[in-house]
């Protein structure tokens, strides 16, 4: 006998979020800027007074930037880009779009402040040699060179910390050479409204016919590191692709290695000049930190308007990214590679003042309900680092399995992501585009599944409809029969037209299909089903589900598809060790200042295992039930008693507020790292809370060796079963013998939708 129940919660969130990249299904051809603007004005209310902010070509296609009008004539915060494939025919489009332009908040660009310079004088174009750090005397080492010295002055810098760089193009003019060509210009600022100007160096020039060969006690060095490192960036973007109409620098990029007398470095997109600092260890000793702010500089000629939204954190954390990718670059060939995952590996080392950003921050989660600005921590996140993380932990991923040219591909794969976006743009707007330009400019390669999973990871991606399933095993109810509970979350802030998924179990023979309509956000489409159980199934074996799901956001939309699954266990886990049943409150997280200061909850909880254990082997597990109204807050963990750590949970999301699961190395590989572990001692389960306004509840937990699994059968059945939880959703399946596509709406399912604090 088969019952089965398919049902429909709506369960209702905060106000949605406009959605911003909208991939239509009528792509007309647009020619120009007036095609586009008549396509907008033709289907979208208050565009009467659409300004052209901007046309930028780049490798996939043409990008049209509008943006909104006030009565007054002044500029909105709504605008629109339109999106062309490289035949013209329109294939996307990135709408900001305000209600309503007459009471719209300004963005109003600011006028160019008030500056007096001194540059090169034009001349002949001639090349020569130079004696730089590339990319700084840390990494070009290999070693930390600094040790206890405070001062950065008092540093010994190595002779082989130095590189000698030829074929260096630079202007001669009246028998001297300047640092000047056709793509950047050393110069020297003389005044500068609002900006603590640096030392006035003047220009830096050489004799024609001699070197720029100075070391770094000479100040003029600073100019010449500076100015090599980004004359090679800017011919590398260009051997990108983007030359000609895809040029992003139609003239010489302005750069004084000594303009600012703070410890700070600034690209300054009102004048269109790249400024570095020489407070602490000056800026332009680290090719980190020039290429970091060159980075701005892309990210201001990519999209004329970049503002708003996460354009702060996703500026500082490309320009991490596009500094640490030449860092990486420059060490390919070694056996053993320095420091790779920090930027700054000079200017944040070296000296009194240490900062340095991280290049792999895995516990870095997003959240799309907030902004994230340049150098702010959100929720325990540094916005910078949540940027650059997946992209560069996907670059070194590529170049292990493509070699060098993953470096070209992948960096064409990053900039092309960011060319069509525009006011406002969040993170997983760009994710969504990067993965997207991948799909397309390499679509035999990995690099868009590669980047989807590291997205994914951080929770910048998320799939619009979750597959959910509150315990990882699956239970015997009755003889021979298993009752499945799976949830179908849409997970995202908007309202879904359609659902469609494809449900399997091969290993149980069952296969459904799920459809819904207008499908709200937060809604649950449960299906629960009595499955009969094949004789041929074994006892403990691995299940996998998977679920083929399609959603459609409205009719004139693409359709999206994802491809999910769970794995699951045949019967419950029992362990050699009692469980620890606590059904205890997790401490939460709380502010302790007006200035916002956070301290984390932490909560921690041990379990002794008698001498004569053993040690950990390979059908070790490790069992939890835990429920939280948002598991994104937590971060849980097991130590061992030789004080090893394990991550069980590190601040993943779940539409569900329950979980139970048994960790073996059948579902979780990794667990696989412990083996060897002694394991008698205490263990200790570690429970961080790093976002306040939530509270959970340990139910049980334990370790132990997996002596059997509970699968209803008194054969199978261990002697220490009683010791072990059951997962608390094992009851019986639902009443009614209802067709597996009836819809039932309703609150069916006791699930709070998680929501930011």
């Amino acid at each position: 006998m088969k019952r089965s129940l398919l049902a429909l919660a709506a369960i209702w969130c905060a106000p949605l979020q406009a959605q911003h990249l909208i991939y239509p299904l009528d792509t007309p051809a647009i020619d120009n800027s007036d095609d586009a603007l008549a396509y907008v004005q033709a289907r979208y209310p208050q565009t009467d007074r659409l300004a052209l902010r901007g046309t930028r070509q780049s490798l996939l296609g043409t990008h049209y930037h509008f943006v909104q009008q006030h009565a007054s004539g002044q500029l909105c915060e709504g605008a629109i880009v339109v999106t062309t494939d490289q035949h013209g025919q329109l294939y996307r489009l990135f709408n900001h779009l305000v209600d309503n332009a007459d009471d719209c908040a300004l963005n109003v660009p600011l006028p160019p402040r008030p500056h007096t310079l001194l540059i090169p004088p034009q001349g002949d174009i001639v090349q020569t040699t130079m004696t730089v750090f590339d990319p700084d005397p840390r990494t070009a080492t290999g070693r930390a060179i600094e040790a206890d010295h405070s001062d950065v002055d008092d540093i010994v810098i190595p002779a082989e910390a130095y590189t000698t760089v030829s074929g260096v193009e630079v202007t001669r003019k009246d028998g001297r050479l300047y640092l000047s060509n056709d793509r950047v210009m050393a110069i020297d600022i003389q005044s500068m409204t609002a900006l603590e100007v640096g030392p006035q160096q003047g220009l830096v020039t050489v004799a024609d016919g001699q070197p720029f060969d100075f070391t770094r006690q000479f100040t003029a060095f600073r100019d010449v590191n500076a100015f090599y490192h980004l004359d090679q960036s800017l011919q590398y973007l260009a051997s990108l692709g983007f030359t000609g109409e895809r040029a992003l620098f139609t003239a010489p990029l302005k750069m004084d290695a000594q303009g600012q007398s703070t410890n700070n470095s600034t690209y300054l997109d009102d004048v269109s000049i790249l400024s570095m600092g020489v407070g602490g260890v000056p800026d332009s000793e680290d090719a980190d930190v020039v290429l970091h702010e060159f980075g701005h500089a892309i990210n201001e000629m990519l999209i004329p308007d970049w503002k708003g939204g996460d354009t702060g954190a996703i500026g500082e954390g490309f320009g991490d990214y596009w500094a640490g990718a030449y860092s990486f670059w420059v060490q390919r060939h070694r056996n053993e590679r320095f420091e790779l995952d920090v930027f700054a590996n000079w200017d944040g080392a070296a000296g009194a003042v240490k900062s340095r950003r991280s290049l792999h921050d895995d516990d870095a989660r997003y959240n799309r309900d907030m902004d994230y600005r340049a150098h702010i921590s959100v929720a325990g996140t540094l916005g910078d680092e949540l940027w650059s993380t997946p992209l560069f932990q996907t670059l070194k991923q590529a170049e292990a399995v493509y070699g060098e040219a993953a470096f070209d591909e992948f960096n064409r794969v990053v900039i092309e992501g960011m060319a069509g976006m525009g006011y406002g743009m969040k993170m997983d707007d760009l994710a969504r585009s990067t993965v997207d330009a991948a799909q397309r400019l390499y679509p035999q390669k990995d690099y868009a599944q590669w980047l989807t999973a590291r997205f994914h990871h951080h929770g910048i991606l998320n799939d619009t409809v979750v597959l959910a399933q509150a315990t990882s095993a699956l239970a015997v109810t009755r003889p021979n029969v298993t009752d499945v509970s799976v949830a179908l979350v849409n997970d995202s802030e908007q309202p879904l037209a359609a659902l469609s998924a494809q449900l399997s179990m091969p290993a149980l023979n069952w296969h459904q299909q799920v459809q819904a309509t207008q499908v709200m956000p937060g809604a649950v489409t449960e299906v629960r089903e009595a499955i009969q159980l094949p004789a041929s199934l074994q006892c403990g074996e691995a299940i996998q589900l998977t679920a083929d799901i399609t959603v459609t956001q409205n009719t004139a939309q693409t359709s999206r598809h994802s491809q999910q699954q769970l794995n699951l266990t045949y019967g419950v886990p029992i362990l050699s060790q009692p469980l620890n049943v606590l059904n205890a409150a997790l401490s939460d997280a709380r502010q302790i200042n007006e200035g916002g200061k956070i301290l984390l909850g932490e909560s921690m909880y041990a379990l002794t295992v008698p001498a004569g254990a053993g040690q950990v082997s390979d059908d070790f597990g490790i069992q939890l039930s835990v429920s939280h109204p948002r598991f994104s807050d937590l971060r849980v963990e097991v130590r061992t008693p030789s004080g090893r750590s394990f991550p069980l949970m590190t601040y993943h999301s779940s539409p569900l507020t329950e979980k139970t699961y048994t960790y073996t190395q059948k579902n979780t590989p990794a667990l696989s790292a412990l083996v060897g572990e002694p394991m008698s001692g205490n263990w200790v389960l570690e429970v961080t809370d790093r976002v306040t306004g939530q509270r959970g509840t340990l139910k049980s937990w334990g370790i132990g060796a997996v002596t059997g699994y509970d699968c209803g059968d008194a054969e199978t059945v261990q002697p220490n079963q009683d010791n072990t939880a059951k997962p608390d959703n094992q009851g019986t399946s639902g009443g009614g013998s209802l067709g597996v596509l009836s819809l039932l709406f309703g609150l069916t399912m006791a699930l709070a939708r998680r929501r930011p604090f």
